[in-house]
């Protein structure tokens, strides 16, 4: 046995392009760091588009308000910006207060709000979404690829045996109707239009190939399966702006290969590779850390310094096998093939 996978989500897809033994940790065996600021911040707006959808499809269906479980009751026909300024400091002052690990700085509310004026000004608000026919805001998604090379079996350290089909799971941020039956799936991205597993810039090209887009496609065909065509929009707030990309049935075979071949990789992995640069040691909190404060007695390198997170697994693992390291070192809060959907604090 290799390495036990029972689902992909796009995050997760693209950890192991960037870094297999960052997969593994975060993934496999369950050791995440702390979120960073960049990326909190990229919650914060996510949450506030989110509610703007949510108060137009709200609105589609008459009514005049509605309830968030987290920053209450919302009007959804008010579009004074005061009160919209209002709706994204409740979402900020929400998020901060459970991020405590963040030093967050007047200059972050400041970024926060000017990304999301962006979305409902820039393009004369194209992309607001209180301008779309809203279907869904941040739907889920959840299915097994009914395939046999999706098949797995896994047994886990309790003796339990894991099986099933391999799952796709995820949460896309925005979907609308633009008519003629066809659906527009909408991504928020707040960061840089790079490709980080290579540090190249996303080009159209490059983009009708990324994981997350085609598996996006091929979920909305599993929610929506009456609709003939979807277009997929990642729009770069900060970098770019809007990339449109046609994705239709006759794409799902090609998309369908990309996971069975990551799959096959993953699941006969006997010793993940190590991608080493300096991501290890600024983005990878596998890199960054070592066991200590763990159930894990740390190891040490012939100097006497403390050996990484991954620097000792990946040790253990030619020590001891894959399996061994599997089953004894998880983290205790982890079970394999739990899924916590992104923007959970």
């Amino acid at each position: 046995m290799g390495i036990p996978i029972v689902y992909f989500r796009s995050s997760s897809f693209n950890s192991h392009r960037m870094c297999p033994m960052q997969y593994y940790m975060e993934y496999t065996l369950g050791w995440r760091g702390n979120s960073g600021k960049k990326a909190d911040k990229g919650t914060i707006v996510h949450k506030v588009l989110e509610l703007a959808a949510l108060c137009k499809k709200a609105l589609q269906e008459g009514h005049k308000t509605f309830e968030d479980s987290e920053i209450g009751k919302i009007e959804t026909s008010n579009y004074d910006p005061e009160y919209l300024d209002g709706i994204i400091d409740k979402v900020y002052e929400y998020y901060t207060s459970r991020t405590t690990h963040h030093d967050w700085k007047p200059l972050d509310l400041k970024h926060c709000r000017r990304w999301v004026w962006k979305i409902f000004n820039d393009d004369d608000g194209f992309f607001d979404p209180k301008n779309r026919n809203v279907v869904e805001a941040e739907p889920h998604f959840d299915f097994e690829i009914e395939e046999d090379w999706a098949k797995y079996s896994h047994e886990l350290s309790d003796g339990t045996i894991l099986e099933g089909n391999l799952a796709l799971k995820g949460t896309i941020d925005l979907i609308t109707d633009i008519g003629d039956n066809v659906y527009e799936i909408i991504d928020w991205k707040t960061g840089k239009r790079l490709d980080w597993a290579t540090g190249k810039e996303k080009t159209m090209a490059k983009l009708q190939k990324d994981p997350q887009l085609r598996m996006y496609h091929l979920a909305c065909k599993k929610l929506y399966p009456h609709v003939d065509t979807f277009l997929v929009t990642i729009h770069f707030m900060n970098d770019g702006g809007p990339f449109t990309l046609h994705f239709q049935d006759s794409d799902i075979p090609e998309t369908l290969e990309m996971i069975k071949a990551k799959f096959e990789v993953i699941k006969n992995t006997k010793i993940p590779q190590q991608k080493k640069s300096w991501k290890c040691s600024k983005l990878c909190s596998a890199g960054k850390t070592t066991y200590e404060g763990t159930d894990i007695d740390v190891m040490h390198n012939v100097f006497g310094a403390p050996l990484t997170k991954c620097e000792q697994t990946h040790s253990m693992i030619k020590d001891n096998g894959i399996e061994w390291v599997t089953q004894n070192c998880m983290s205790p809060d982890h079970e394999i093939g739990k899924y916590k959907a992104p923007g959970e604090v």
